[in-house]
């Protein structure tokens, strides 16, 4: 008998929304984080975020009313996901996207938003905004950003004290499990850079070999198909064997001369002197060692001892 069990649709559906959400908070975390290993401490934003509304912040003699979130985008803008908007009047817009990647500059959180809209007096730059976090443990609460100053309506500077920048220490057992991971991806960094090399040194070797056999093999095709009236038969089909054979020759007597010059300096070392000849077990051995035909043989030189 066959069993079936049927799920119903709406417990799929809480399945996948319940997943969806752990796989977002797995996303979100280690953002508007950051872990400083030499000096031992970590830092959190997120508190500072405001999931239902930004900050906003007045730009005092400027004109300027700005609205500014961390760690999450401004409500009513979610597709374009931005971090600081502008409004003078009439008019507004963006001065960067959000973004959640902490940089520690001295003693001092930076966020920097980008690619904002395009700067009114340089229209091949876009406007951005940074914020600098400072800690301040009598700030209140969360504290509140403010406005610091602005270049060519182009580039804005922002503040903000607040105790969240402030710096946590960081337990002993917390600091050996970062400083075993940092190692870690040290030793991975120096694998992965002699793997590398080692497959650049196999890509050479390929293309070597390919390089080589489409040379060999194309040029005996030609000499058997289209050179036929060459009459070049066995070894002399390979592309400019005459060539390749006269630097072999070329090499095989600089090694003859080479074993001479060792032959004699030995000898004179030793003191062998007074035969006019070579003597015939040191012609053999040369004989053996670099195959000279007959002719070859008649030049080698005469020492005098």
């Amino acid at each position: 008998m066959a069993f079936r069990c049927r799920i119903p649709a709406r417990v799929l559906l809480a399945l996948a929304a319940a997943l969806l959400s752990l796989l977002a908070a797995a996303a979100a975390e280690g953002r508007c984080t950051f872990t400083d290993s030499a000096r031992q401490a970590q830092y959190d934003l997120r508190p500072l975020a405001r999931p239902g509304g930004g900050y906003s912040v007045p730009g005092h003699d400027t004109g300027f009313n700005f609205t500014v979130n961390v760690c999450g985008p401004l409500p009513g803008h979610s597709a374009d996901r931005v971090g600081v908007r502008w409004s003078r009047g009439e008019h507004g817009g963006t001065l960067g996207v959000l973004n959640t990647t902490l940089h520690l500059r001295g003693d001092k959180l930076t966020l920097t938003y980008a690619d904002g809209d395009a700067c009114p007096q340089l229209p091949q730059l876009r406007q951005s905004a940074v914020v600098s976090f400072v800690c301040d443990q009598e700030m209140a609460g969360t504290g509140h950003p403010v406005f610091v100053a602005e270049w060519a309506l182009c580039a804005f500077m922002f503040e903000w004290r607040t105790p969240a920048a402030c710096p946590v220490p960081i337990l002993a057992d917390e600091a050996s499990e970062l400083g075993g991971e940092r190692e870690a991806g040290e030793s991975g960094s120096g694998d992965g850079a002699r793997e590398e090399e080692a497959s650049h040194g196999a890509v050479a070797f390929v293309a070597v070999f390919v390089v080589g056999s489409v040379y060999i093999l194309g040029g005996v095709l030609y000499n058997r198909v289209l050179n036929t009236s060459s009459h070049l038969r066995g070894i002399e089909q390979l592309p400019n064997y005459r060539l390749w054979r006269g630097i072999f020759v070329a090499a095989k007597r600089v090694g003859v001369a080479a074993a001479d010059g060792v032959f004699y300096a030995v000898d004179a070392v030793s003191g062998r002197r007074g035969a006019i000849r070579i003597d015939e077990a040191e012609h053999n051995i040369r004989s053996e060692l670099f195959d000279m035909d007959d002719d070859e043989q008649d030049m080698l030189p005469i020492v005098r001892r």
